[in-house]
Formats: structure tokens, C-alpha cells, sequence
């Protein structure tokens, strides 16, 4: 198990069986919000018994290195809040994509972006990867605020590049960064 520290309150950690409830709660907690940009977390964990499936799908991935999902932990109440993701990981351009999310209630603390920071560090160092991109939403200013905060460029707009939960069609910009 990978644990880092992010910030005097904050940790980041592999999701475990043992987070079942409380990624399900956090997950219902932003339901609204994830339903935007994050619509196929949304629909996997949209009952407990499908977040315990999407916790052991998570698992498999890690151990098979296809993707690492590790929760944000507040190091006080020791619950997830929020997602920090290292997907669609391309072994031979040496290349991932970075997600994230944080609750509602912990936005603006700088744990997304002391999270990105452990993503790429454990990207490069670890998984021995060269480049990550971001895909956000135009209408996610604090999003584009963390892609540029971590040098990552603008390298094209896409039309039509993503679908949310209602199945309604959004541009996306896709940004890029070596390490």
C-alpha cells in the first residue's frame, strides 16, 4: 500500500475494501457534482454494493498497473474526500492521464493541488512514466487554475470530447506536461 503526505491534514492512499462506506457516502455527497465531470465514477458507485465492485475493480487495476485510484484522506476523521486518479496509462508513449475531485467542503485548501503534485511525483518516480495530460471542462476555472499551476499546457480543444451523466456533449481542453 502507497500512502504519501500531502499536506498537514491530508493523505493520500490505494482505495481498500474497508472504504466501501464511506467512498460510497462521498461519492452520494457530490452526486450533483460528479454527474458533470466525473459521470462514470457517478454511475459505478451509484449503490453500495456497486462502489464495494468499483473498490475491487480499482484494486485489480493497481495491482495489474493499469490505473491507480487513491482516496484523499482527512487525517482528522481518517474519511476519504476526495479521488486522485493515474489512468489510461500508455506504457509504451510513457504516458497517463491525471483525474481528480475533492468534496464540496474541502475545495480551495490546496488539497487538489498538493495532490497533483503526488501524482505526478509518484508517475514519474515510481512508474517511471515521461508526460501526463488533464482533460477539463471549459467551464471548471479551478481546474484550468490547478493545470496551469502545475505547468501543464494547453496543446488542443476538443469538440465534443466529453459526455457527462445526462448525456449531454461538452468541449474539453487537453492539457499536457512532460516531467
Amino acid at each position: 500500500m502507497y500512502f504519501y503526505r500531502m499536506q498537514v491534514n491530508f493523505s493520500i492512499a490505494l482505495l481498500e475494501t474497508a472504504d466501501k462506506n464511506s467512498l460510497f457516502k462521498l461519492i452520494q455527497a457530490n452526486a450533483k457534482r460528479l454527474h458533470q465531470y466525473f459521470p462514470i465514477t457517478a454511475k459505478q458507485n451509484c449503490s453500495l454494493l456497486a462502489t464495494e465492485y468499483y473498490i475491487q475493480t480499482k484494486i485489480r487495476e493497481a495491482n495489474a498497473k493499469e490505473n491507480f485510484t487513491f482516496k484523499i484522506i482527512d487525517t482528522v476523521t481518517q474519511l476519504p474526500i476526495g479521488l486522485l486518479i493515474i489512468k489510461k496509462i500508455n506504457w509504451q508513449t510513457k504516458s497517463c492521464e491525471l483525474a481528480y475531485f475533492v468534496d464540496e467542503h474541502y475545495e480551495g485548501k490546496g488539497v487538489i493541488s498538493a495532490g497533483i503534485s503526488q501524482l505526478i511525483s509518484y508517475a514519474k518516480e515510481t512508474l517511471q512514466l515521461q508526460s501526463a495530460y488533464v482533460r477539463v471542462g471549459e467551464d471548471n476555472p479551478k481546474s484550468l487554475r490547478i493545470a496551469e499551476k502545475h505547468n501543464f499546457v494547453l496543446a488542443k480543444r476538443i469538440k465534443d470530447g466529453h459526455t457527462d451523466f445526462h448525456g449531454n456533449v461538452m468541449d474539453v481542453l487537453h492539457f499536457e506536461r512532460l516531467f
